[in-house]
C-alpha cells in the first residue's frame, strides 16, 4: 500500500510525519512499521515517527514512536514539528493550538518567523532529584534527574563537547540502563557556557544513540542548571543541530511558564510503498 508522509526536523532531530486521522494505518502493526521506516540507508530514516490522530478534547492527538518502535510519552522537538505540520496542512486553523499526548495535553504556537513555541506543564521542584550518585567504571558520577514529559538524567562536564562519539555513547548507554532508573532514562551531558547559555549532548532512550538535539532534554538541562544556580532563564541551549531557547519561572515549590522555542523544518514530502505481507 502507498502511504503519504512528510519528513521534518527540529535542530537535526528528524521525524516522519503521517496524517492518520482517517485510519490509514489501522491494519498495520505499528511497532514493525515504525522500525522499518526509521531505518537509515534501507528506508526513509529518522529518529522517530509521529502520527496525527483525532482527539475529542484537543485540536488533535499526537502519537510519537521512537526509532525502535516503542511509543513515547512526549517529544519536544517532535512536538514543534507536528505543530508546524498541523498548521501547514490545515489540520488546525489557528497558529495557537492544543494537542493530546500520552503525557497529557500540551499547547503550541507557530510564530511569525516560522519557529514554534511549545508550552510545558509545571514541574514540581520536589520531583527533581539533585546531587545523586552512581558508579561508572568504578568511579562516582554526580547526576541530577527530572521529568519534563519523559525522564531525563543530567550531568555536568567541562569536556562534554570534546568527548568522542563512542565514549559519549558508551557513557549514555550505561546510565540509560542503570538499575537506578526503572523506566530507563534519557541522558544529557551539559557544559555551562555562561549565565544564559549551555551546551547539551543527549543520548536518547528508544533511539539508543546520540541525536543531534533533544527538545525535552534541552528543557530538563536548562531547568536543572538554574535550580543549581548555574544559569538564569531565558537560556539558549546549544545542541549539535542548532539552538533552542528555554524559558521558565522558578517559584518556591514549582517551575512554571515553561516554554521551548526553536525551528521546525519540512525537508521533503513523498509516498512510501509499504508491503503488508
Amino acid at each position: 500500500m502507498e502511504i503519504e508522509f512528510t519528513k521534518m526536523h527540529g535542530c537535526g532531530n528528524d521525524f516522519i510525519m503521517i496524517d492518520n486521522r482517517k485510519g490509514v494505518l489501522k491494519d498495520i502493526p505499528l511497532h514493525d512499521f515504525v522500525k522499518k521506516l526509521c531505518e537509515r540507508k534501507f528506508n526513509i530514516g529518522a529518529n522517530g515517527l509521529m502520527l496525527v490522530e483525532n482527539s475529542s478534547v484537543t485540536d488533535f492527538r499526537m502519537r510519537y514512536f521512537n526509532a525502535d518502535g516503542s511509543e513515547g510519552e512526549m517529544c519536544g522537538n517532535g512536538a514543534r514539528c507536528i505543530a508546524k505540520y498541523a498548521w501547514v496542512n490545515g489540520i488546525v486553523s489557528k497558529k495557537m493550538m492544543s494537542f493530546e499526548t500520552l503525557d497529557g495535553n500540551y499547547r503550541a504556537k507557530v510564530l511569525d518567523n516560522g519557529q514554534v513555541e511549545i508550552y510545558f506543564p509545571e514541574v514540581m521542584i520536589k520531583d527533581v532529584c539533585l546531587q545523586q550518585k552512581l558508579l561508572y567504571k568504578g568511579k562516582p558520577l554526580i547526576y541530577h534527574y527530572g521529568s519534563v514529559g519523559v525522564p531525563h538524567t543530567v550531568y555536568f562536564s567541562e569536556d562534554i563537547e570534546e568527548m568522542n562519539d563512542t565514549d559519549f555513547k558508551n557513557l549514555g548507554r550505561s546510565i540509560r540502563y542503570d538499575k537506578a532508573f526503572s523506566r530507563g532514562t534519557n541522558v544529557n551531558g551539559v557544559r555551562v557556557l555562561n549565565q544564559n547559555e549551555i551546551a547539551v549532548r543527549t543520548y536518547e532512550r528508544g533511539v539508543e544513540e546520540e541525536t543531534l538535539a533533544c527538545g525535552s532534554g534541552a528543557t530538563a538541562s536548562a531547568i536543572i542548571s538554574s535550580l543549581l544556580h548555574y544559569t538564569k532563564p531565558p537560556i539558549h541551549v546549544k545542541t549539535r543541530g542548532g539552538y533552542v531557547i528555554i524559558d521558565f519561572k522558578i517559584c518556591s515549590e514549582l517551575v512554571e511558564f515553561i516554554t521551548l522555542t526553536g525551528n521546525a523544518e519540512i525537508v521533503f514530502e513523498g509516498t512510501v510503498i509499504y508491503k503488508t505481507s
